[in-house]
């Protein structure tokens, strides 16, 4: 690499920036760049007066949390085959939650939420062998004037979601194992 500047694309979430950089010339004479991540989350600690506050900004905070887990589902269902790399399994959320753990307790709380809170939209999906497929299948038999469907039809309907579930677990566990192995 020279000591001369250079250009390149930086991109962050939402947007584009175009940046210079000019190398450092290290002691070996070759130049050299680096880069700092700086988290881009603010922490705000409030002390609640009451009860009802306690309540409310717990309200708040649940809304703003399910807006986010709604706004990634959203993402996924419009944008799948851009998003499906950022995807992950139980074994890359154990390892997010330990990382957090080690540096901050109550953003650790803040983890928990948004994982329950995924596993909640999740688990109300229309897929069989989750409460949302279940909820299809009570639809269905009332569409058909409360006659209930074939129990091997429903046995089956489930059995496929749940072979499709554990296909996509797995997948994603053994996706996951290998980035913790790099």
């Amino acid at each position: 690499s020279s000591s001369g500047s250079g250009s390149g694309l930086g991109s962050g979430l939402s947007e584009s920036r175009l940046i210079s950089v000019t190398p450092e010339i290290g002691p070996d004479g070759a130049g050299r760049i680096g880069v700092r991540l700086n988290s881009n989350a603010v922490i705000k600690h409030v002390r609640a007066k009451d009860f009802g506050e306690v309540v409310s900004i717990a309200n708040t905070e649940f809304i703003r949390l399910s807006s986010t887990v709604l706004g990634g589902l959203k993402s996924i269902v419009t944008n799948f085959l851009g998003v499906a790399g950022q995807l992950s399994g139980p074994v890359a959320i154990v390892a997010a939650g330990s990382e957090i753990a080690k540096t901050d307790s109550a953003g650790l709380f803040q983890f928990c939420a948004i994982v329950n809170i995924n596993l909640a939209v999740v688990n109300t999906l229309p897929l069989p062998a989750l409460d949302g497929g279940y909820l299809v299948l009570l639809a269905v038999e009332a569409v058909r004037g409360g006659k209930k469907l074939p129990e091997k039809f429903e046995q089956g309907v489930t059995a496929s979601g749940a072979l499709l579930l554990l296909a996509m677990g797995m997948t994603l566990v053994v996706k996951d194992s290998i980035g913790l192995l790099k």
